[in-house]
């Protein structure tokens, strides 16, 4: 019976610091959330030029966050996979150094084409898509 005791004792200590742990953290529907494999490609004619590359990203594909966005530079071509939170927008954006024609698209699973376009000779060029639910 003392161990029976014990037992319930270590169970409700380890389900209560579960529970405090997971409300810390934004509640369940936080912490169980969808996220998609999305990946941003930008190409450029001509080809292997350097470009000002702007995307989005989820830091977690546990917590419900808005993605951060990221600004770097990148040669072309350039792809990169990311994740990015259920019901949030997936966006890819590319400033050319010189009057280039940038293309870029967003995939969905490295397969699906959700969003593609062409810019305007030395014009930046922008995808954007919002993730189902």
């Amino acid at each position: 019976m003392k161990t029976l005791a014990v037992v319930l004792a270590v169970l409700a200590m380890v389900g209560g610091g579960t529970v405090l742990l997971v409300n810390h953290y934004g509640g369940w529907t936080t912490l169980t959330g969808k996220a998609w494999a999305i990946t941003y490609e930008v190409s450029a004619q001509p080809a292997e030029t350097l470009v000002e590359v702007t995307y989005a990203e989820s830091a977690t594909r546990y917590r419900k966050q808005t993605p951060q966005i990221v600004t770097t530079e990148k040669p072309l071509p350039w792809s990169f996979e990311v994740v990015i939170n259920a019901g949030e927008r997936a966006q890819v954006s590319a400033t050319p150094k010189a009057d280039q024609v940038l293309t870029c698209r967003i995939l969905l699973d490295g397969v699906k084409e959700l969003a593609s376009a062409t810019g305007k000779p030395g014009a930046t060029v922008s995808c954007d898509s919002v993730t189902g639910t």
